[in-house]
């Protein structure tokens, strides 16, 4: 039972960040065309004000739930090799530990990236995590 509430938040708080992400690249990027550069930045700033105050808390707790989602579905490695549901799950893990990081880092301790500063990257990583989990229910 504690598993399905577990993975029922990864799942919500997934849909947040993502909600954030998909906003955020595909409509913002999109109005910032539309509007004068005034005026986007009126709305771009009222949308980073809603959204400081939840985005990075499901962040954080996606990348939370998603470890222990991680440590309870990887299994054990037979014959000292992995099978394909444990290489796709290494690599989600890899790809939702970087944003973690990226979004931890740079939210609560105001370290801004080097590189990628845009959200262009995290929208690709999230696109590619959710492909995976797809494709893993498949292997």
């Amino acid at each position: 039972m504690i598993y399905v509430v577990i993975h029922l938040i990864h799942i919500f708080s997934v849909f947040i960040y993502a909600g954030f992400l998909i906003t955020d690249n595909l409509i913002l990027m999109k109005m910032q065309k539309n509007l004068s550069q005034a005026r986007y930045i009126e709305v771009r700033s009222y949308f980073q004000g809603y959204t400081r105050a939840l985005v990075p808390k499901a962040l954080v707790v996606a990348v939370v739930s998603g470890a222990y989602l991680f440590y309870v579905n990887f299994g054990i490695v037979i014959d000292d090799n992995l099978s394909n549901f444990q290489i796709m799950l290494l690599i989600k893990a890899f790809l939702g530990s970087w944003l973690g990081l990226r979004g931890v880092l740079q939210v609560f301790f105001g370290i801004q990236p080097i590189l990628f500063k845009s959200h262009i990257l995290p929208f690709v990583f999230i696109i590619l995590i959710i492909f995976l989990s797809q494709f893993m229910a498949v292997i």
